[in-house]
C-alpha cells in the first residue's frame, strides 16, 4: 500500500551527512574519500505525498514540530507553546491518528487547552508520515506518523569506535538550545549512545510586535540507547527517553498570550508536562525477511498548581495542584517477507499491535478517577507482483476494542480490508488507487478534566467506520543533470458515525454520541525539479469537510470547524561545493478558510516565508554551522490548525512569532 520515490543523492558533503545519518544503501558507492568528510546529524521527512523522498531538516534549527511538519503537503501542526504542539492530517487530529515514537504509540487525550505530544524534533532520525489510511498495518482513521531517533550506530562515522557532538543555537525571537551526545562500540557487538538537550524559552514577540504571555519555560529530554548485534540481521535494542517541559505557563497555552490576560488577568500557572518512555525492540534485517518487535511502556503526566487562579476565575473544584497521568503498556511487532508463490514474486506483511492504555487524574492529594482502553489488533497484507510494472494488494485486518470507563464497559471490533493497486506505465509514469475500509471506537473524555463521573456513551452509540478512497500518478525522471517529479494524489474520506462529545444540563454532565456522517475530500500535489547543486518542490494541497447530512462543518476539540485553507508551499535549495554550502528559501501560503460556523470568522489567509545557509567547511572535519532567519517579513498569522476564533469579545488567536534570527553550531568529533 506504501511506495516510495527516491530522488537522485548528489555527491556533496551536504547531502551525504543526510545518507550518512539514515545509514542510506547507496552509501555503498560513495567512493571512501568522501565518506571520511561525512558530517552526520539530520532528519529525513519521507511522506507519500511529496514528489521528494526526502530533505534534511536539520537546516531548519526546529525547537517546535511545526518546524519539521508545516510544509508536508496534507500536514499541518497546531499550537505555538511548547506544551502544544498538535499534528493534524487533512483536519484529523492527533487522537485520529497513528503517532508512534520509536515503535511506541504516542496517543493520547490529555486536555484541550494542552497538546498530547511531547516530542524533541532534534533528535528525529526520521519521520515517515502516511497521508490518509491506506493499509492495513495503520490503526489511524486519518493516517500515521511514525517518528525514529537516532542511536549509536547512526552516528559513527568510518573507521570510528567513538565519537561526541556539541551543539548550541540561539533564536532572537526568543530561545536557545544545546546539545551534548556521546555514542560508541562498547564491543564489536555493543553499542551506546547518551544524548542530552535544553531548550530554554522567552515570551516570543508575534509579527505586529506584541510579546506574547505565559511561555517562558525550560525543556530538557534525554535519551539513552543501548543495541545488541546478533550477527548481521539480528538486532536487540533497548532505550529511555526522558522530556522534561515547566515553567510557570499560561492558564490555557492553546490561546494567545493577549486572551490569557483577558480572561485571568496576569495569572501563571506553575506546571511540569513530563514523559517517560522505556521501549525494548528486536530487529530482523534478512535478504528476504525483514520487521521489527517492540516493547514499551510510556507514561506522560501533567502537574498544574491551580490553587494560584482567583476564586471566580476558576472552577472551585481545581483550586489545587492537580495531575493528569496517561499511561501507554504495549506490545507490537511487523514483518515483512519476500516470496514466490505459484511462481510471482510476493511481498507479505504481517503483524500484531497491542495497546493497553490507562488514564488517571488527581485534584490535591485525592485520586479522582482510573479508565483504560485495552485495544488489540492483528493484520495481514499481500502485494503480489503479476508482472515488474504491475502489483494488486489485498490486506485485512480485526480489532477489538474495550473501553473501560467510570460510567460503563463496552466492546467494540470489526474486520477492516484494503485494495490498492500500482502500475508503472511507463518508464517514468506510475499510476496508483488504494481504497481501505475504517474503524475507531470512542476515546474516553480527557484525563485532565473533572467529569468522567458524568459522562456517558449516548444509547446505541456505534463506533466510526468508513472508507478512505485516493488515487493519482506519480512521475519520477532523471535526464542528464536534471531531476523531475510530480506526484498528484486525489481522495475522499467518509467517515460514518462520526463521533463528539458535549456538555449539557445543570449540574454538567457530558454526552459522547455520534454526529453523524462526515466527508472530506481534497488532492495533494507537489512538483520538483533540480540541476545539478539546485533543487526545487512546489506543492498544493486542498482538503475540505462536511457533515453529509447538512452541509454544516465539523466541529474539532476547540470548536472551531476542522477545515483548512488551501496550503502552497514552495522551496529553493543550492548547494554550493565551492563555498563548502547550502543556502534555500521555504515559503508557505495559506487561502482563507471560510467553511466555519455561524457567528465566528473566517480563518485568516497567510504567507509566511523563511531562509537559511549551512556551511560544512571541508577543512574542519565535523563542524557545522547554520544561519536562518524565520518569518522573513514578520507576518502576523495563526495556523489553521492552532486555537482561533472569538467568544465573549475575546479573540483567541494563537499567534505564530513574528521574525527570527537563528544562528548555531555543531561539532563532531
Amino acid at each position: 500500500m506504501e511506495s516510495q520515490i527516491h530522488a537522485p543523492i548528489k555527491r556533496s558533503i551536504i547531502c551525504l551527512s543526510i545518507g550518512a545519518a539514515l545509514a542510506n544503501p547507496a552509501l555503498a558507492q560513495i567512493p571512501q574519500s568522501d565518506i571520511e568528510d561525512i558530517v552526520v546529524w539530520g532528519t529525513k521527512v519521507s511522506s507519500n505525498t511529496e514528489s521528494i523522498f526526502a530533505d534534511d531538516m536539520s537546516l531548519k534549527q526546529a525547537d517546535h514540530m511545526s518546524d519539521l511538519l508545516r510544509d508536508i503537503p496534507g500536514v499541518d501542526v497546531g499550537g505555538t507553546h511548547s506544551v502544544n504542539q498538535r499534528i493534524t492530517i487533512r483536519g484529523l487530529g492527533e487522537t485520529e491518528l497513528d503517532i508512534r515514537l520509536d515503535g511506541a504509540s504516542q496517543h493520547a487525550n490529555m486536555f484541550h487547552h494542552i497538546g498530547n505530544l511531547t516530542l524533541n524534533p532534534d533528535i528525529l532520525k526520521s519521520a515517515d508520515i502516511q497521508v490518509g489510511n491506506n493499509s492495513v498495518t495503520q490503526s489511524g482513521l486519518g493516517g500515521s506518523v511514525y517518528f525514529e531517533t537516532k542511536d549509536a550506530r547512526d552516528l559513527l562515522r568510518y573507521d570510528e569506535d567513538f565519537g561526541a557532538r556539541i551543539y548550541g543555537g540561539y533564536a532572537s525571537n526568543d530561545n536557545q538550545q544545546g546539545s551534548l551526545t556521546l555514542y560508541g562500540l562498547l564491543s564489536e557487538n555493543v553499542d551506546a549512545m547518551v544524548y542530552g538537550h535544553y531548550v530554554t524559552r522567552d515570551d516570543f514577540k508575534d509579527g505586529d510586535g506584541n510579546q506574547t504571555f505565559g511561555s517562558e519555560g525550560d525543556v530538557y529530554n534525554i535519551l539513552t540507547k543501548i543495541g545488541y548485534q546478533l550477527g548481521e540481521v539480528h538486532r536487540l535494542e533497548f532505550s529511555y527517553d526522558l522530556y522534561r517541559d515547566s515553567g510557570d505557563y499560561s492558564p490555557r497555552p492553546d490561546m494567545s498570550g493577549s486572551a490569557n490576560k483577558g480572561l485571568s488577568n496576569d495569572l501563571l500557572i506553575p506546571t511540569n508536562y513530563d514523559r517517560d518512555t522505556f521501549t525494548l525492540s528486536y530487529e530482523l534485517n534478512a535478504e528476504k525477511h525483514q520487521g521489527k518487535v517492540t516493547l514499551y511502556n510510556t507514561e506522560t503526566q501533567i502537574i498544574r498548581d491551580e490553587s494560584v487562579m482567583a476564586a471566580g476565575r476558576w472552577h472551585p473544584n481545581r483550586l489545587y495542584e492537580n495531575t493528569a497521568k496517561n499511561q501507554n503498556f504495549g506490545l507490537n511487532g511487523k514483518f515483512q517477507s519476500d516470496l514466490a508463490i505459484a511462481q510471482l514474486d510476493n511481498r507479505m506483511t504481517y503483524g500484531f499491535d497491542y495497546i493497553d492504555k490507562t488514564t488517571a487524574s488527581y485534584y490535591g492529594a485525592s485520586k479522582y478517577v482510573e479508565e483504560s482502553t485495552v485495544s488489540t489488533a492483528v493484520f495481514v497484507e499481500d502485494q503480489l507482483f503479476l508482472t515488474d510494472s504491475f502489483s494488486i494488494t489485498a490486506g485485512l485486518r480485526y480489532d477489538d476494542y474495550k473501553r473501560k470507563a467510570v460510567t460503563a464497559t463496552d466492546n467494540f471490533d470489526a474486520v477492516t480490508w484494503a485494495l490498492a493497486t500500482e502500475w508503472q506505465i511507463a518508464q517514468d509514469w506510475t499510476l496508483f488507487a488504494s481504497t481501505r475500509s475504517l474503524f475507531k471506537g470512542p476515546e474516553l473524555l480527557e484525563t485532565f478534566i473533572a467529569y468522567q463521573k458524568v459522562a456517558f456513551l449516548d444509547e446505541g452509540l456505534r463506533a466510526e467506520t468508513g472508507q478512505n478512497t485516493q488515487g493519482g500518478i506519480r512521475f519520477d525522471k532523471q535526464v542528464r543533470a536534471h531531476s523531475f517529479g510530480a506526484n498528484l494524489t486525489v481522495f475522499q474520506t467518509d467517515i460514518d458515525d462520526y463521533i463528539a462529545d458535549k456538555p449539557q444540563g445543570t449540574p454538567t454532565t457530558y454526552l459522547i454520541y455520534n454526529l453523524g456522517d462526515v466527508e472530506i475530500k481534497g488532492f495533494e500535489a507537489s512538483a520538483s525539479y533540480g540541476y545539478q547543486n539546485f533543487n526545487s518542490k512546489l506543492s498544493y494541497s486542498k482538503s475540505d469537510t462536511k457533515n453529509s447530512l447538512n452541509g454544516d462543518p465539523v466541529a474539532g476539540g476547540n470548536g472551531r470547524s476542522i477545515d483548512m485553507g488551501d496550503s502552497i508551499a514552495l522551496a529553493f535549495d543550492y548547494q554550493s561545493d565551492s563555498l563548502d554550502s547550502v543556502f534555500g528559501w521555504t515559503s508557505i501560503f495559506v487561502r482563507e478558510e471560510d467553511n466555519v460556523f455561524d457567528g465566528q470568522p473566517a480563518k485568516e489567509s497567510y504567507n509566511v516565508h523563511n531562509l537559511y545557509a549551512q556551511w560544512v567547511p571541508s577543512h574542519i572535519d565535523g563542524l557545522s554551522v547554520t544561519f536562518g532567519i524565520d518569518n522573513v517579513f514578520d507576518e502576523l498569522y495563526t495556523s489553521h490548525a492552532s486555537r482561533s476564533g472569538t467568544r465573549f469579545t475575546t479573540t483567541f488567536d494563537d499567534y505564530e512569532p513574528g521574525r527570527s534570527y537563528k544562528l548555531s553550531a555543531a561539532y563532531q568529533f
